[in-house]
């Protein structure tokens, strides 16, 4: 008894001491609390999931969830064990700002499934786990591909080294790898992964495998778990779609990410090359892991060519494809579909018409549809990552003058750019560049732009002369510095980032020069910040109006400077999404010393939600609005009055079919007089007979009884996506001015390329266009001085 008394005794103490012991242990070896779900994410590289997944990863995290990620491949193609630590080293700092903690990690090999993983947990968050598998990756454009010889070659791979002194690697096969991977995947609420449904070299393939082995052995689970496959390298082309705060937040951690690998950041600030485009956009698709499917879906997409606004139609048997408008119709729809190539070769898919089933073949130098045949060389396509579509002879495809054409890869311009369909990045509505205004308050208007700084997200604004071409002048500098190591937010505390706020131009306080307005998310409303004009700058932003929770930047579709008061100063609409349908029009004017508190002037409940308002101004008078929408697939216009308490919402008018919504862009302005009288309708002329990139330019007569548009004018040698339209109004004449993209030569990885400028058309009676002033090229990239004016279009 005494002896099992003292054993229980000495136990007990032992017991007593490791409970002790594991109460003061770093957070990585207490249990993480899981029951709010746990979400597993398996990519193949180390910056995947931050470029493509997140902020889907954040969201979970930020709900309590334990969030599991999965990294296939060490490092990448033919990378050295060391860049394969420095790539682990830079994901787990981006984990760390992304859960707010310290960058502080517990590493250790644990077995999965009979095989080392090497693990990563987040001591202050311990429910953040990454799991790296070190498996060799393959190239982005061909070679060598060992996932895929893992997975369709029964081929067995060797790991990187597991211990960080160079020692003990793991051989997997495609039975161990699906071992470990469903291990893995067993305790999962919800999946993760890439897009397996597409072929090298549109997306990475280390991507594709990735995707296509998650999606298998997901299937192998006995379970319904819900899992989004996600498209990665496409979508750097394609809207914008994250709202305005997860942009800033997931561009603070990609590039704390890139801070390290590639000891540079300032692409990720900017729209102009592959991270920086991809940030601002999460593009997936849902299932779930009872459904059965083939590792490999196809799915029809278009070819869309941005600089000719036309899509690749099929034609007949024995005829060569051609550009045409986009209609959406079976000719328009293709299908890339896999042959049988060894994993990497280039050539290694066949165009595929979904209407004729026919694949389109190159012979001497001319492009044909004839019956597919996998093994015929002349078609085996290689569809490319960032846009380029390489003919069966290496040729790229691409347009000119209107026509389909093919040549040499290089020294390329957007015209040899595709994308998988027409609602691109060149196609967005929402988009706006420059704004105008009487900066100098003696009647001339001039430019005004917002411009990304890359050393973090700030911004600075320029203003152009439209008098003549000149070098732009800084009015107002804002830098926001960024510091990779920060677990802070780097736009809080009041800072205005370029992503996160939107702009106005107008005369605020009533002096006769045009200030700048920047609205910003606040304290659960809204804030606007003004930005008084001094003369020859805009001065430090001052808080004009500070809303409550309900007039949220989240719900805006759109904000409006102009004088709706006729008190000579601009107010500003504010354009609220109701929680219903339609919109409701507020108004916020200041009479210099009065809090300018908004007052609901129309309940648009019959206005669809992506409707798009621009002002309409009358001399010594309250300013008006016509509202175009598109919400039934044609372009409608509604006139909509101000009686000075109330807007009052007219009838609304279908315009013809040649307006076609995803195809118009527009402006108002004054052609006779000071008054806004006219509506401009710019649209690509794509009649198949043109042999150039031509836009037509319609008006409309918002003063006259006439209501119909009216063939105006055209311009040529211009793409229709390049271009902004506005109609100005100075001491000299009316004129139309062009913001634009000047085309240039693409890099390798760049969805667009070319620096701003301004075209300067004086108007004449009917419209005549005058000689084109040309004011310069503006300093920097195009990409750089665009921006989301509206919610949706």
């Amino acid at each position: 008894m005494r002896s099992m008394a003292a054993r229980l005794v000495r136990d007990s103490s032992i017991v007593f001491f490791l409970l002790i012991f594991f109460a003061f242990l770093p957070g990585s070896a207490r249990a993480a609390d899981c029951r709010a779900g746990t979400l597993v994410t398996v990519v193949a590289h180390l910056d995947d999931d931050l470029l493509f997944v997140d902020p889907a990863i954040s969201e979970r995290l930020d709900a309590g969830w334990c969030i599991t990620t999965v990294h296939l491949i060490g490092g990448a193609n033919g990378a050295d064990f060391a860049y394969v630590q420095t790539r682990e080293r830079a994901s787990r700092l981006a984990y760390a700002r992304m859960a707010g903690a310290p960058d502080d990690w517990a590493e250790s090999n644990i077995p999965i499934a009979g095989k080392l993983v090497h693990q990563m947990v987040l001591k202050a968050k311990p429910q953040v786990h990454l799991l790296e598998l070190r498996l060799p990756g393959g190239g982005v454009r061909g070679g060598r591909e060992p996932l895929g010889l893992l997975w369709e070659q029964r081929a067995t791979l060797s790991t990187y080294p597991m211990n960080a002194d160079g020692s003990v690697r793991v051989q997997y096969d495609r039975a161990a790898l699906s071992a470990t991977l469903r291990a893995i995947l067993a305790d999962a609420s919800q999946i993760f992964t890439l897009n397996p449904d597409t072929v090298p070299f549109i997306e990475h393939p280390d991507h594709i495998f990735a995707a296509r082995i998650t999606r298998h052995v997901a299937q192998t689970l006995d379970k319904s778990v819900p899992i989004e496959y996600h498209i990665t390298y496409p979508t750097g082309g394609w809207p914008a779609n994250l709202p305005a705060a997860e942009v800033q937040r997931k561009r603070d951690i990609v590039a704390s990410y890139f801070a390290i690998d590639g000891s540079d950041s300032s692409h990720v600030f900017g729209e102009y090359q592959w991270d920086g485009n991809w940030v601002a956009r999460r593009y997936a698709f849902a299932d779930r892991t009872d459904r059965p499917a083939a590792d490999f879906q196809p799915h029809p997409v278009q070819l869309f060519n941005a600089a000719s606004n036309r899509c690749l139609s099929a034609n007949s048997a024995g005829r060569e494809p051609l550009l045409a408008a986009c209609t959406g119709s079976p000719t328009q729809q293709w299908r890339w579909q896999p042959l049988a190539v060894y994993p990497g070769n280039a050539h290694n898919a066949a165009l595929v018409s979904v209407a004729t089933a026919q694949c389109i073949a190159e012979r001497d130098g001319f492009l044909i549809s004839e019956a597919c045949d996998q093994w015929d060389s002349a078609q085996r396509w290689t569809p490319w990552d960032f846009g380029l579509v390489y003919t069966p002879q290496r040729h790229c495809l691409g347009e000119n003058d209107g026509k389909l054409t093919m040549r040499g890869c290089t020294l390329l311009t957007t015209r040899y750019r595709w994308a998988t369909t027409q609602h691109t990045q060149a196609t967005d509505l929402r988009l706006a560049t420059a704004m105008y205004g009487d900066i100098a308050g003696r009647g001339d208007q001039s430019a005004i732009y917002v411009q990304r700084q890359h050393d973090g997200p700030g911004f600075n604004v320029y203003a152009a002369s439209l008098s003549k071409a000149s070098r732009p002048v800084l009015w107002y500098a804002n830098p926001v510095p960024f510091d990779y190591r920060s677990t802070t937010p780097s736009c809080a505390n009041d800072k205005l980032c370029f992503d996160s706020v939107r702009f106005l131009l107008g005369d605020f306080d009533g002096d006769g020069r045009a200030d700048l307005m920047v609205i910003s998310a606040r304290r659960g409303g809204t804030a606007f910040w003004l930005l008084r004009n001094a003369g020859d700058r805009f001065d430090a932003p001052r808080l004009w109006l500070q809303t409550g929770d309900v007039l949220k930047p989240e719900l805006a579709q759109q904000y409006v400077a102009a004088d709706f008061t006729g008190s000579r100063r601009a107010s500003v609409l504010i354009v609220q999404k109701r929680a219903d349908s339609g919109l409701d029009l507020w108004i916020a004017s200041s009479t210099g010393a009065a809090s300018p508190a908004p007052v609901l002037w129309a309940q648009a409940k019959n206005l669809p939600q992506n409707t798009n308002f621009l002002p309409v101004h009358t001399e010594g008078s309250r300013a008006s609005l016509v509202a175009l929408d598109g919400s039934d697939g044609r372009l409608a216009l509604t006139q909509i009055a101000n009686d000075g308490a109330h807007l009052l919402i007219g009838e609304r008018r279908v315009l013809p079919a040649r307006f076609v919504p995803d195809f118009v862009k527009a402006a108002v302005g004054a052609l006779h007089g000071k008054d806004s009288d006219a509506l401009l309708l710019l649209t690509p002329h794509l009649d198949s007979a043109s042999d150039d990139a031509v836009i037509d330019i319609s008006t409309v007569d918002l003063a006259g009884a006439a209501k119909a548009p009216i063939q105006a004018a055209v311009l040529r040698g211009m793409s229709w996506s390049d271009v902004f339209p506005a109609l100005v109004r100075d001491n000299r004449n009316t004129a139309l001015v062009l913001y634009r993209r000047t085309d240039a030569t693409l890099g390798d990885f760049y969805f667009t390329g070319g620096s701003a400028a301004l075209l300067r058309y004086p108007v004449g009676e009917g419209f005549a266009l005058g000689t084109a002033q040309d004011l310069g090229e503006l300093p920097g990239l195009f990409s750089e001085t665009v921006r989301i004016d509206r919610l949706a279009q």
